[in-house]
Formats: C-alpha cells, structure tokens, sequence
C-alpha cells in the first residue's frame, strides 16, 4: 500500500477512537447524572450510537486495508506469471523447424 493510504487509514482509526471515546463519555457520565438538560434517554442513544460507530468505522477501516493489500499481491502475481521473453534467432529457427 501507499504511504498516502496508510497515513489516511491511520488518520480515520485515530478518529474513530476519538469518537469513541467521547461516546464513552456520554454513555457513562453524562446519562447517568441526576438531571441532565434533554432527559437521559437522549444521552443513552447518544452515546451508544457514537461507541457503535466508532466500532463499526475501525472494523471497516482495517478491512479495506487488510482487502487493498491482497489486492496488491494478486496483482503482483498477475503480473509475475505474464513476463514477455523474446526467443534469439537460432531458438526461433529450431522452433520453426520442428515445427514443420
């Protein structure tokens, strides 16, 4: 893979675990308080929807990598097995000879 994809990967786990931080957050401190403003339903939801997410966008992040590297090899062995190899002269004539 490319520097530029991996640092792009990188950049999007360390955003998902930054959301799913404050999804933690809000699950665990702020839905559980006496009286919070909107009702503790909200921040339930809230909460839980931002850990899911979080999850969720890891999960597809390391996929597509894991997908992109296969993708890589396979190409590369597509490309090993198709080499173009030029016969000399003298193998061309054998060849043309048995041939006929």
């Amino acid at each position: 893979m490319s520097k530029r994809t991996n640092e792009r990967c990188l950049i999007g786990i360390i955003l998902c675990i930054v959301v799913f931080i404050l999804g933690y957050y809000i699950l665990n401190h702020i839905s559980t308080m006496e009286d919070p403003p909107l009702g503790n339903t909200i921040y339930i939801l809230i909460g839980s929807a931002l850990t899911f997410l979080s999850i969720l966008g890891i999960i597809l992040i390391l996929k597509y990598m894991y997908d992109n590297k296969k993708k890589a090899e396979r190409r590369e062995r597509k490309r090993k097995k198709h080499r173009l190899f030029y016969l000399k002269e003298s193998q061309r004539k054998k060849s043309t000879n048995t041939d006929s």
